[in-house]
């Protein structure tokens, strides 16, 4: 029995991680102009969210295998790397000057913004301020309006504690923008933890208000599918999408999936039901929604950790393959 028993356990955990990595339900077979299907009008820039990085030692990606399947299929694409601990206003600088920077280094008038988490208000206020770059934004579990997680941690955690707490913040900010390739950034934590606050959030949402997040918090409620910003003398339209995961603990051996199930008791306390661990689906919805019912948590929609998600779930790559060529297709 002893003999049997190490295999048959090390067989059952590589048929979960295969199922648990395996591409499930891919539309638009590579076989019809797989080297064209997301070659959209305008380069692709991924905006990733909080204690987030481009690249770490050049190998572990935020996006992970993202960019290499949007390529594969004729796509430009660029992951940005922003401050992974800091305010708003200072991630929204950085992403300007780096899509400013793509836009010189591809020819391209505009980007297709695709963000992730803090990257999608990051991503509204870079848009606000510089509407003439942007084509498209489309956020994964975005929070629009912000998350009961950052009110728990300003109103019943000790300031000594949260001081201990944003100081361990903005040195694991560092260590990870040294990892990935040292570029000095500064990091906030505080000023990040605000941000997703109830008071933080509305204010940062009477400054940069956006016709694409709904006014109201039910389910079925829609925002404008597009805004038109006057800018420099012209108008310029940015089309909106959105979609989110709504599950928590989706595996037990992504290690990140212990932490969703916590965060997801605090934003129940604060009276929020349904959300993907961090963000609230309705809370999440800007423009088009694609979908607010994908099996993920908040690390799997952007196909963390090394692609490890709920057996039989809808893979994440695929879901951003299929949205490029719904760019694509819309001009974009």
């Amino acid at each position: 029995m002893k003999k049997i028993k190490k295999p048959a356990i090390i067989g059952v955990i590589a048929i979960f991680l295969f199922l648990a990595t395996t591409p499930v339900a891919m539309s638009g077979s590579n076989n019809d102009d797989e080297k064209t299907y997301c070659k959209t009008r305008y380069p692709i820039i991924l905006v990733h969210g909080v204690c987030g990085f481009d690249k770490i030692a050049g190998v572990l990606e935020y996006w992970y295998g993202i960019p290499d399947k949007l390529i594969d299929d004729g796509a430009t694409v660029r992951s940005a790397k922003l401050s992974a601990q800091a305010n708003n206003d200072l991630r929204a600088q950085q992403l300007v000057s780096q899509i400013e920077d793509y836009l010189a280094d591809t020819g391209a008038l505009k980007v297709n913004i695709i963000a992730h988490s803090h990257g999608s208000t990051t991503s509204r206020q870079a848009m606000s301020m510089r509407p003439d770059l942007v084509a498209s934004l489309t956020t994964i579990a975005g929070p629009h309006k912000g998350s009961p997680v950052a009110d728990f941690a300003n109103e019943e955690i000790p300031p000594v504690i949260q001081g201990i707490g944003y100081a361990a913040g903005d040195l694991l900010g560092m260590i990870i923008d040294l990892f990935s390739g040292y570029e000095g950034l500064d990091q906030d934590t505080a000023g990040l933890a605000y941000h997703f606050t109830k008071e933080g959030i509305a204010e940062f949402n009477r400054n940069y208000p956006c016709a694409g997040v709904p006014k109201s918090d039910d389910a079925n409620a829609r925002g404008a599918d597009r805004e038109t910003f006057l800018y420099g003398g012209s108008a310029h339209t940015v089309r909106y999408y959105s979609w989110t995961g709504k599950s928590q603990m989706t595996n037990v051996l992504d290690a990140l999936d212990y932490l969703w199930p916590v965060l997801h008791l605090i934003n129940k306390h604060y009276g929020m039901h349904e959300d993907d661990g961090f963000v609230g689906v309705t809370g999440s919805h800007l423009g088009i929604v694609i979908s607010d019912t994908y099996e993920w948590n908040h690390a799997d929609e952007v196909n963390h950790l090394l692609g490890i998600r709920k057996p039989f779930s809808v893979d994440p790559r695929n879901v951003i393959r299929e949205h490029a060529n719904r760019l694509k297709n819309a001009g974009l």
